[in-house]
């Protein structure tokens, strides 16, 4: 019983974290309609902005957090205005390769600066393990256990009980509706862009809190947003934290009881019998927005 406890503790810290990861991924795809191939390598830039923090200027990550949100939502702005709008109403072909010669660019600049040496943020306070009862609770997981909830509970009220956060959804939901009431879908897209830019940040300072990272750990981070996003749904900031502990829970089983080399066969596995029999996800709706 303590071991299955133990399990279901790390499958839940991962999971949360996973559903974070996630969720820029989740509303880029769900209200720009594009998938953003390029989303694992901004990911790896945001942990790379909050080293450089951390070990050039002694800023804590926990500090930079504002910091990586502003730089994102604004390098999504960049983005978004540059490249995404010359393409979004494009065949989807041209978008992913755009945004996989994005991801390859972005993946290369960081090699060409910091090498391809595994980093990491070691900040002192998430050294070490809590006791509780027969539990062992990692201190690092556990603090990106607390942000990770704490910003996925941050978004979900944006988009719920915001003006700004009922218009993206109301975009999402219909682009031409929206636009008869007053919303601008540009400035929706450019906005949601920003955002989805900015979570990657953030959980990229999540990232190297948690572990060490390369800068070609981008297509992993990637492939586990595309895989949170398809086992949850696009429908609401629910489906991703439920994907996220679906994805966590099936890792951390598969695992410890076939190897760690299994768990992407398995996760791949998994996707496809929800493609089959929920293509939807397990809570999304047909649209982003829709409740």
């Amino acid at each position: 019983m303590d071991l299955l406890l133990q399990l279901l503790l790390e499958a839940l810290l991962l999971g949360t974290f996973y559903a974070f990861l996630s969720l820029g991924f989740s509303l880029t795809w769900g209200v720009l309609n594009i998938l953003n191939l390029a989303y694992g390598s901004l990911v790896v830039l945001g942990s790379y902005l909050a080293y450089s923090l951390f070990n050039a200027v002694g800023v804590d990550p926990i500090v930079s957090l504002p910091i990586s949100f502003a730089v994102g939502f604004g390098l999504g702005l960049l983005l978004q205005a540059s490249f995404v709008n010359r393409v979004i109403k494009l065949e989807p072909f041209m978008v992913l390769i755009l945004t996989f010669g994005l991801d390859i660019l972005i993946s290369h600049t960081l090699n060409y600066f910091f090498k391809a040496d595994i980093r990491s943020i070691d900040v002192p306070y998430a050294e070490g393990s809590l006791v509780v009862g027969n539990l062992i609770v990692s201190k690092v997981k556990l603090l990106v256990f607390i942000l990770s909830l704490l910003f996925t509970f941050l978004l979900f009220v944006f988009l719920k009980f915001t003006w700004t956060g009922r218009a993206i959804r109301a975009v999402a939901l219909d682009v031409e509706g929206a636009r008869l009431v007053g919303i601008s879908p540009e400035r929706v897209f450019a906005l949601t862009m920003g955002i989805g830019t900015g979570i990657a940040f953030l959980s990229g300072n999540l990232y190297g809190i948690l572990q060490g990272f390369t800068p070609f750990d981008g297509g992993f981070l990637t492939v586990k947003a595309f895989l949170v996003s398809v086992l949850g749904g696009l429908g609401r900031v629910e489906s991703a934290l439920l994907g996220g502990l679906f994805l966590g829970t099936m890792e951390i089983f598969v695992s410890f009881y076939a190897g760690e080399s299994w768990k992407l066969f398995a996760s791949l596995v998994l996707m496809i019998l929800v493609l089959i029999f929920r293509p939807r996800g397990l809570m999304g709706g047909k649209y982003y927005g829709e409740a």
